[in-house]
């Protein structure tokens, strides 16, 4: 188990999925100063297979990952996590749509994530709408 325990840690745990180890590195630095417990993966398949079996609070998923993108590795994880499937909010750099489909709160609603961030918006920002996600 990479997260430590309820008892021993109380805070948040998120686990954050982006093939961008730049990005990676600084978003985790980013949530733990902020006052989360993170695990960060480069790797859809290094991720799908160390996350099975833990409870994070949140994952931020990459939509957009040479192995499999983000939506494939939702559905894995709904099928993985079944009933206690924690929240989540999917990461992009692309504009508005992917392959055609509208890549917004409202879509990422309807197939039972918590919402999406552009990855450029500002950190702080972001920081604060995962805050407010994980409060909901």
């Amino acid at each position: 188990m990479f997260f430590k325990s309820k008892k021993e840690n109380l805070k948040p745990k998120v686990v954050i999925i982006d093939d961008e180890v730049s990005f990676l590195s600084i978003f985790s630095t980013a949530l733990n100063n902020a006052g989360f417990e993170t695990k960060s993966f480069s790797s859809s398949k290094e991720a799908l297979k160390d996350i099975v079996g833990e409870n994070p609070d949140l994952i931020l998923l990459d939509i957009s990952m040479p192995e499999m993108d983000g939506f494939q590795f939702f559905e894995y994880l709904k099928k993985d996590f079944g009933s206690k499937m924690p929240k989540v909010i999917f990461l992009t750099n692309l504009g508005e749509t992917v392959s055609g489909t509208a890549v917004d709160n409202h879509f990422a609603k309807s197939i039972g994530a918590s919402g999406y961030f552009h990855k450029s918006d500002d950190l702080n920002n972001i920081v604060s709408k995962i805050k407010d996600a994980l409060q909901n």
